[in-house]
């Protein structure tokens, strides 16, 4: 039996109120995942987690989910407060790149506007098994997000540097325009089958 692991650890700053929307998210998420039922959601929250039905004002959170009955990050959240929070978010066996670039994207639009913020992680195996191991990259902006695996990029590379298929040997009647077949021919009726110019 091999164990599959995705990791990931990363750092960015936001805006107080920003942090403040994202511990908030983390913690219903965490609550819904637990089975217990999350505290009142803010405005914020619900302005930034629309909801499609009213009647559960979480699906909006949960439809940032590859599963929406299984809401996990995969990781652990560290916030540090001031004028700039700084929040780091890190996993090291199941981390979902997914959900929590769709977090940042919906909780800090005010700093995504200002700038793009983005991730790498990787995956491996316990065990040598082909396919099992890379990572990617994912670029987070105010509205949409951007994901990348190693395995894309590798095999982009090696399809623009496969080697360009076999010529012919170069014909120099053809190929060398500066010696036209014409020279050939007059050189062929003058005796003269020396093409000393082509040394």
């Amino acid at each position: 039996m091999a164990d599959h692991h995705v990791q990931g650890s990363f750092t960015f700053t936001c805006t107080a109120a920003e942090s403040a929307l994202i511990e908030e998210a983390w913690q219903h998420a965490a609550d819904l995942l637990a089975d217990f039922t999350p505290g009142e959601p803010s405005a914020a929250f619900l302005a930034a987690f629309m909801p499609t039905d009213l009647a559960n004002p979480f699906n909006g959170l949960l439809a940032i989910f590859d599963d929406p009955a299984f809401p996990d990050f995969g990781a652990e959240i560290q916030i540090e407060g001031g004028a700039e929070c700084v929040v780091s978010i890190y996993g090291t066996t199941d981390f979902q790149p997914g959900p929590i670039a769709e977090l940042i994207r919906h909780c800090c639009q005010e700093s995504l506007t200002a700038k793009p913020m983005g991730f790498d992680w990787s995956y491996s195996c316990s065990r040598p098994r082909r396919d099992s191991f890379g990572g990617g990259w994912c670029a987070i902006f105010a509205d949409h997000v951007e994901f990348e695996t190693t395995q894309e990029q590798l095999a982009r590379r090696l399809a623009i540097s496969a080697p360009m298929p076999m010529r012919d040997p170069p014909d120099p009647w053809i190929d060398y325009p500066d010696h036209p077949s014409v020279d050939w021919a007059a050189e062929v009726l003058n005796g003269d089958t020396r093409l000393g110019y082509l040394d």
